[in-house]
């Protein structure tokens, strides 16, 4: 049975809202959609928000694919 969850957009890493908006739907989406088990949907996200995190003190400007 699929539930519905309410996500705080506020909590989101700073580099993914820094992305725009498709990369805040796009990681809402992920962890929303994709990960049906909750508790592996928060270790995942816990997950990856400890390494955006890192990411931003080791100076990563930016997630935003460029297209050259």
């Amino acid at each position: 049975m699929n539930q519905l969850v309410r996500i705080d957009t506020s909590a989101l890493p700073p580099l993914v809202t820094a992305a725009g908006d498709q990369a805040e739907i796009r990681f809402l989406e992920f962890f929303a959609g994709q990960i049906r088990n909750p508790n592996t949907r928060r270790a995942y996200s816990r997950a990856v928000g400890e390494f955006l995190t890192w990411c931003q003190y080791a100076g990563v400007a930016s997630i935003a694919f460029e297209a050259r």
